[in-house]
């Protein structure tokens, strides 16, 4: 029976690595406002997503799905670190913005 059951895997490391790039680069062609609002929704998973916990509320589901990040935080090990560099990120481009 567990051969019939949907095989889900964790992207490797690379396509992170891919991914972060990707998100760097669109950060770069967005303006202070969306950057900002990119920032909050960042901030707010920060704080109210919980990586060991199967549970995602709604609220966060709906984050996570249009910043495209669903998939990068199935690895709750992972989901910290990626978070984190991407706040790291956001931030620094809108300091670059208001510049």
């Amino acid at each position: 029976m567990n051969s019939l059951q949907k095989q889900t895997t964790a992207p490797t490391r690379e396509s992170t690595e891919n991914f972060v790039m990707e998100f760097e680069k669109m950060l770069l062609a967005t303006g202070v406002l969306e950057a900002e609002l990119i920032m909050t929704k960042l901030k707010y998973l920060g704080n109210n997503f919980d990586p060991f916990n199967p549970d995602i509320t709604s609220e966060c589901q709906q984050i996570m799905n249009n910043l495209k990040l669903t998939d990068h935080l199935k690895n709750p090990y992972l989901a910290t670190n990626i978070l984190l560099r991407l706040l790291d990120k956001t931030e620094e481009q809108v300091n670059n913005l208001k510049q």
